[in-house]
């Protein structure tokens, strides 16, 4: 008897947690019940916030894995190039982002002006996410 678990529990085939951050709940559930495995659905709300196990996780078919739900409010970054940083802050601030600001020497751009940014313009990316400004400065860094 003991030899049948063993051989049963070592066929089992595994498969792969597939990545559903900020995917619609309802096309996580169906893909995770296509490969075999079972959802456990946690929290309100539309979108993947995360999956446990977590995406690239090899576990056996006819697990459950824990999907937490919740509404991600995602929006495209704006294109600041080109504006004043005070500007851009503003700008930044009212989206709701988070922001880095880094002073780069260029002597032929206008102090104070956003000359570059990542993620990059049209980006999706969520409330809270950080945004790297490259910033027009006079000194040469050191």
């Amino acid at each position: 008897m003991l030899l049948i678990v063993f051989i049963f529990v070592n066929s089992s085939s595994y498969v792969s947690i597939p990545e559903l951050k900020g995917e619609n709940k309802d096309i996580a559930i169906k893909a995770l019940k296509e490969i075999g495995l079972i959802p456990i659905i946690q929290g309100i709300g539309e979108k993947v916030l995360y999956t446990e196990p977590s995406a690239g996780i090899q576990v056996k078919k006819g697990r459950h894995v824990f999907v937490q739900l919740g509404n991600v409010e995602s929006l495209k970054v704006p294109d600041l190039i080109g504006i004043p940083l005070q500007v851009a802050e503003q700008f930044i601030v009212s989206y709701g982002l988070n922001y880095k600001i880094k002073k780069i020497y260029t002597p032929e751009t206008e102090i104070e002006t956003v000359i570059d940014m990542d993620p990059k313009p049209g980006t999706i990316i969520n409330k809270g996410d950080l945004i790297e400004l490259d910033v027009s400065s006079s000194e040469v860094n050191k």
